[in-house]
């Protein structure tokens, strides 16, 4: 694995689009649920917490979702448990696409209810599209990079999580190319972790709201540890690191991470697949957006492994 912004990219030119809103706020990453909107669909959502889910991990009629766990040294010795779903009625090795959480929620959320990408995956491959898996792991609050307490988990994504995956054979995935796919905190993970690795490994990410703050002297403690923690790890001032990875930002009008996702968005060259649409930063929208975002990262898993 290279170090953060200095592995080799490369991005194809993607058609942009964009719409104008205004800052809502800059405090949430995650959603606000209430009693009455147990899913947080109303667009009220506006702090960082989720509700303790109590669901299976599986969506009716979705695909299985294989579980598991192991004891992660990239993040401190904690006993780290992942989730991987491929579609129904495919045999074979199949690429995967790593999925990054968001904050207060963990790897069974992106296949519970509240999202159900594999049941959105399923619908993509049965209308024909290229088929890949999908593999989330938790991080906690970690926000995708090393922190004081010693866990880092971007690394542990990348160093420990995806080599398993490569090896599980009950699995049968390949992980010498792979997708990023993330939302909020992990939409900031995703794109953290396809600049470290670069292309052609990463063959396509693709992100909902987008957790970033443009500014190094006011960000929230649960992002960055101290001032120097965000030069370090923000990704303001990196935008080189993604022109050679293709990329899809998909964000709400009136999300409180629109002004800051716009403003770094603006910095790519070639530009990304920005899409904007009516929402906020809501499980509503994040779902409206994801058959879009499923075909982009099929789409480029399908294609021959360009040239580095």
């Amino acid at each position: 694995m290279t170090d953060l912004f200095t592995g080799p990219t490369r991005r194809r030119f993607l058609v942009s689009a964009a719409g104008v809103a205004s800052l809502a706020g800059l405090s949430a990453c995650g959603i606000a649920h209430t009693a009455t909107d147990p899913e947080g669909l109303d667009g009220r959502g506006g702090d960082d917490e989720l509700p303790t889910q109590t669901q299976a991990p599986n969506a009716p009629g979705g695909p299985a979702v294989i579980t598991g766990s192991f004891k992660s040294a990239k993040m401190a010795g904690r006993e780290t448990k992942w989730a991987v779903a491929r579609p129904s009625g495919v045999t074979g090795t199949l690429p995967v696409v790593l999925v990054a959480h968001a904050l207060n929620t963990d790897e069974s959320t992106i296949f519970s209810s509240f999202m159900d990408m594999q049941g959105v995956l399923q619908r993509y491959v049965d209308a024909g599209g290229p088929p890949f898996a999908l593999a989330a792991a938790d991080v906690g609050r970690n926000y995708f990079h090393r922190r004081n307490d010693g866990a880092d988990g971007g690394a542990m994504m990348l160093d420990e999580f995806l080599p398993m995956l490569g090896e599980n054979q009950e699995l049968d995935l390949r992980t010498d190319r792979f997708g990023l796919y993330g939302w909020s905190m992990g939409g900031y993970g995703a794109l953290r972790m396809g600049a470290m690795i670069g292309a052609p490994r990463v063959a396509a990410i693709a992100v909902s709201s987008p957790a970033m703050w443009a500014d190094p002297t006011a960000y929230p403690p649960r992002a960055f540890d101290s001032y120097e923690d965000y030069l370090a790890n923000s990704l303001f001032g990196q935008q080189q690191a993604f022109s050679r990875i293709p990329v899809m930002i998909s964000i709400g009008a009136a999300d409180q991470f629109y002004t800051y996702t716009r403003q770094w968005a603006a910095e790519l060259r070639p530009p990304a697949a920005f899409g904007t649409s009516p929402g906020g930063h809501t499980t509503r929208f994040w779902r409206s957006v994801m058959p879009e975002q499923v075909e982009f990262l099929g789409r480029n898993l399908a294609l021959s492994s360009p040239s580095a």
